[in-house]
């Protein structure tokens, strides 16, 4: 294989910090190759860096598979982690791209090895997570399928639809794991099975696992389907129209209009299960790096952030341990992203989620502010809700008072509901935020101003 633009640039350039070569392979578009001749010139540190980019941003599948091998590697600990390798194998195994290519015979023949030894690698490694681990598997998976546009939340919809096993080819790599845990694909509990426009089938019951006995950690699940597929037509994805008509027509002939209507609205609130992808554990301490292309909506967003008060970036940087003049480079360097001692605005947004995330009551009430406005984060009332709840169960006094505002507006994702704002209201109050107080004040003497109302003494 010829090099590509980045290995000759790196070639070129010589020896490179492990920041600047993934600045260039981002900038370039690194595949496997790159990572490989990192790897062999630099560091597995930087080869890493570039395979993520790779596998995460252009669903590199040779890259998702060396990731898996990585992360399943227990000799190294610095980057052995059995949750990352099960979450890599699991996107090589759904990877589309990678099975559909036309390849010739040889080339077929390694992607085949390859893809049934992801396969088969990442049930094994299942049988060893707990609970836990597998919950924090499923929700890098949502996270990082999410990240890939539309076309990452078709792939989500296909998965909880109940596929027939993890594909619907005739070059399966793990053969027919259907619902009846017997190599078949078999009813969801129900007596009727579909097919749907993605190809693959699901049936009336609706509740259990049809990957073969428990073999994912995404479980089969008609609301989840139709939510994903949703957001897909919402994003303008040609598909995503055509799978909704076939799963809701099915699903109103099964269950009635219920669960289709619910999700037609539910969906609009939806949102991934972290603020960013999480560092990882590992012995070694190597973090797992985000690798999430902003849309063209987050971008505006992160446009937006410089109206964040820098005294609530402080803050969170405080919180987290970073203090001292020298508190933005060492937090960047904690990401890691280079060093430069001024903020970018995505480092901005992520200090202050970061802190929130780690229970900062005054940075989750920022966030929550950030949710309602916009500021480097798209607009969700839903999760502004969640982050301003986090806070006031603190007793976080403005918490209390946002929460207050957000149920007597009713804003689009939260009930309006007057009974829950005078309660949020009163407590912000008591707890003294100065805004409700002087709003309480102003009450009580226009009130005594007005004399006794009938039946008062």
């Amino acid at each position: 294989m010829a090099l590509s633009s980045v290995s000759r640039f790196l070639r070129c350039a010589g020896m490179m910090t492990v920041v600047a070569a993934a600045t260039f392979a981002s900038a370039l578009g690194a595949d496997y190759a790159d990572g490989n001749f990192a790897l062999n010139h630099i560091s597995l540190e930087a080869a890493v860096k570039i395979w993520r980019q790779a596998a995460w941003q252009d669903g590199d599948f040779l890259a998702q598979v060396k990731l898996g091998d990585i992360y399943s590697n227990p000799s190294d600990s610095r980057y052995y982690d059995p949750v990352e390798a099960y979450v890599w194998y699991f996107i090589a195994s759904h990877n589309r791209n990678g099975r559909s290519r036309n390849w010739d015979e040889t080339a077929a023949g390694v992607i085949h090895e390859r893809g049934a030894r992801a396969f088969q690698t990442q049930r094994s490694i299942l049988v060893e997570l707990t609970t836990q681990q597998r919950t924090e598997a499923r929700d890098r998976i949502i996270y990082i399928l999410s990240c890939g546009g539309a076309e990452g939340y078709l792939e989500l919809g296909r998965i909880a639809e109940g596929p027939r096993g993890h594909f619907d080819s005739d070059d399966d790599y793990g053969g027919d794991a259907g619902g009846d845990g017997n190599g078949g694909y078999g009813d969801r509990g129900g007596n009727r099975r579909y097919r749907s426009a993605s190809g693959n089938y699901y049936g009336g019951g609706g509740g259990g696992d049809s990957s073969g006995g428990g073999d994912t950690v995404l479980a089969a699940n008609d609301a989840d389907a139709l939510t994903y597929f949703h957001i897909a037509d919402a994003m303008g994805s040609p598909l995503g129209r055509p799978y909704l008509n076939t799963l809701e027509g099915a699903l109103r002939a099964t269950y009635g209009d219920h669960l289709v209507d619910k999700q037609a609205k539910a969906f609009h609130y939806w949102f991934p299960p972290f603020e960013f992808y999480p560092t990882g554990d590992s012995a070694g301490g190597v973090p797992l790096t985000d690798e999430c292309v902003p849309t063209m909506e987050r971008q505006r967003a992160l446009g937006m952030a410089a109206a964040i008060p820098f005294d609530a970036v402080r803050h969170a940087l405080y919180f987290l341990g970073w203090k001292g003049p020298r508190a933005i480079i060492q937090y960047q360097a904690s990401i890691p992203d280079e060093a430069t001692g001024r903020l970018t605005a995505s480092e901005l947004v992520r200090a202050i989620q970061s802190a929130a995330v780690d229970g900062d009551a005054a940075s989750q009430n920022t966030l929550g502010v950030m949710y309602a406005k916009g500021l480097g984060v798209v607009i969700n009332y839903a999760r502004a809700e969640y982050w301003f709840a986090k806070a006031a169960d603190q007793r976080f006094a403005a918490a209390l008072y946002h929460l207050g505002v957000l149920y007597k507006v009713g804003p689009p994702g939260i009930e309006q509901d007057l009974h829950k704002s005078n309660d949020y209201m009163t407590s912000s109050a008591i707890a003294g935020f100065r805004p409700t107080m002087n709003q309480l004040g102003n009450l009580l003497n226009a009130a005594a101003g007005e004399g006794p109302r009938p039946g008062q003494n």
